[in-house]
C-alpha cells in the first residue's frame, strides 16, 4: 500500500496526474449542432410553405426543434462556463474553499408506485369519451448524508497554466473541475457498506416501486470556471452575448469564438474520509501520505483543509469488523511517496481500477433481486419502512411481482408506461 517512488520527470513532486488534459464535451457539441441545423432548416422549409400558401401551424416543427435547441444551449458548458467566471486570484481563493469544504455522501431514495387514473373528453363528433392512464404517485423520498470523523484534502499541487495561455495569446482559461471522494481504508468502506444496506432496509419495502442513488459532492464547487486573465477581454465575451447568439440561432458559433478565446484545463479536487480514524495525525501520516498545497500566490496550511468531525462518536473497529473489511480491501487507493531531496515530502494517489469500477448506485448484494424498478408483493410493503416480516431469517423469499404485472395492491401498476384505453360509456 505504502512505497517510496521517484517523482515523474513530467510532473513536480507534489503534482498527482489529472489525466488527459483534453475537453470531453463531443457528444454535447454534437447535439447542441444537430438541433441548431434542424431549427434552420425547419424555419426556412415553414417560411417556404407560407409563402406557398400553406397554413401557419407548420411552424410547430420550426418550435419544437428551436425549444430544445434553447434548452441544450442554456444548459451546455459554454452556459456554465459563462456565468462562472473570476479573476485568477478569484479562482484560487474559491479553489482555497473547495479544499477547506469537507465532502459529503450522500444516499437518495423515492418509493413510489403507480394509480390507474380516469379521465374523460368530447371528441369532434360532440360525444363524451373516457380513457386510463397509470400514473406515477411517490409515497415517499429520503436524503442522507454518511456521518464520518474525519477527511482530508489530497489534491496536491494546484496551479492554474498560465504559461500555456501567454504563450498561445489566449484570454481565458476554461479550468474545469471533478471531485474524487474516496474511502481511506477498508473499516470506512465497511461502515459505508453498512448504513448503504440500513438505508435500503429502511426503506425499500414502503411502496411497490423504489429508486435509489448515491451522490458523492462537494458543497459549493463549480465544476465549469472561466478564468480571465488580465485586466483586458474582447468586447463579445460574455453571457449577453452569447444569449443573444443563441437566440439568433448561432450559439454554437459563440462556442468556437470562445473556444478560441480560451485554454482548457482539467483538475481533480480529490477527498478521502475515514469513519473511524484521525486522518491527520502523524501516525497516519504513514498510509495517507498529506499533501503541501502550493499555488503561484499562495501557501495553504494543512489545517486549513483537514477536517475533523468532534461531534462525531468514534468506536474503534472490533476484532470482528476488522476481519469482515479486510474483504473491502481492493476497494481502497493506492499510495505511494514521491522522493524529493531524500525525503519523503508529497504524496501521489494511484489510481485503483477495481475501486474505479464500482458502481455506487448498485443495491447491495442481498437486494440485487429487488433492485431497480421491480414490483413487490403486496405481503411484503411496509408503509412505516422497515423489512418485512421474517426478513433477516432462514427460509425469507423476497416476494416479487412479475414486471408489468399488478403487485396484487388495488389500484396499483408496475407498468411504467402511460397506456391509454378509450371507451364510450354504454348508452
Amino acid at each position: 500500500m505504502y512505497s517510496p517512488v521517484s517523482p515523474n520527470p513530467q510532473n513536480p513532486p507534489g503534482m498527482l496526474d489529472q489525466g488527459s488534459q483534453v475537453e470531453q464535451n463531443c457528444c454535447w457539441k454534437v447535439s447542441c449542432w444537430i438541433f441548431q441545423i434542424l431549427t434552420w432548416i425547419s424555419l426556412i422549409v415553414s417560411i417556404i410553405l407560407v409563402i406557398n400558401g400553406s397554413e401557419a401551424s407548420i411552424f410547430g416543427s420550426f418550435g419544437a426543434c428551436y425549444f430544445i435547441y434553447i434548452i441544450l444551449e442554456f444548459c451546455s458548458p459554454t452556459s456554465r462556463y459563462l456565468c462562472n467566471k473570476s479573476s485568477d486570484m478569484g479562482m484560487y481563493e474559491k479553489m482555497g474553499r473547495n479544499f477547506r469544504t469537507p465532502p459529503e455522501v450522500r444516499f437518495h431514495c423515492e418509493c413510489y408506485h403507480y394509480e390507474t387514473v380516469q379521465h374523460s373528453r368530447t371528441d369532434k363528433d360532440g360525444r363524451r369519451e373516457y380513457y386510463t392512464t397509470r400514473e406515477k404517485r411517490i409515497s415517499y423520498s429520503e436524503t442522507y448524508s454518511l456521518p464520518y470523523y474525519s477527511e482530508r484534502d489530497v489534491s496536491g499541487l494546484f496551479y492554474l497554466n498560465c504559461d500555456r495561455a501567454v504563450v498561445e495569446k489566449k484570454f481565458f482559461i476554461k479550468l474545469e473541475l471533478k471531485e474524487e471522494i474516496n474511502f481511506a481504508d477498508a473499516i470506512s468502506y465497511y461502515d459505508y457498506q453498512v448504513a448503504k444496506r440500513d438505508f435500503w432496509v429502511k426503506n425499500r419495502f414502503r411502496d411497490v416501486h423504489f429508486n435509489f442513488w448515491e451522490t458523492r459532492v462537494i458543497p459549493g464547487m463549480e465544476h465549469h470556471n472561466l478564468v480571465k486573465l488580465g485586466n483586458v477581454e474582447p468586447f463579445c465575451a460574455n453571457f449577453c452575448c452569447f444569449f443573444l447568439c443563441v437566440m439568433l440561432m448561432g450559439g454554437e458559433f459563440f462556442r468556437i469564438y470562445m473556444d478560441s478565446l480560451s485554454v482548457y484545463q482539467k483538475f481533480k479536487v480529490r477527498k478521502l474520509i475515514s469513519t473511524r480514524y484521525n486522518l491527520n495525525i502523524e501516525v497516519y501520516q504513514v498510509f495517507v501520505p498529506q499533501l503541501d498545497l502550493i499555488s503561484q500566490q499562495y501557501t495553504y496550511q494543512p489545517e486549513q483543509y483537514n477536517y475533523i468531525n468532534n461531534d462525531y462518536k468514534v468506536d474503534l473497529p472490533t476484532e470482528e469488523e476488522l476481519e469482515q473489511a479486510k474483504q473491502y480491501q481492493n476497494k481502497i487507493p493506492d499510495y505511494q511517496i514521491s522522493s524529493g531531496g531524500g525525503e519523503y515530502q508529497n504524496g501521489v494517489i494511484m489510481d485503483n481500477q477495481n475501486y474505479s469500477d464500482y458502481n455506487p448506485n448498485e443495491p447491495p448484494p442481498e437486494f440485487a433481486v429487488v433492485g431497480g424498478d421491480v414490483a413487490l408483493g403486496k405481503d411484503q410493503i411496509n408503509a412505516q419502512g422497515g423489512p418485512p416480516a421474517g426478513y433477516g431469517q432462514e427460509g425469507f423469499k423476497f416476494e416479487i411481482a412479475p414486471q408489468g404485472q399488478d403487485s396484487g395492491n388495488q389500484g396499483y401498476s408496475s407498468s411504467q408506461g402511460q397506456n391509454q384505453n378509450n371507451y364510450y360509456p354504454p348508452n
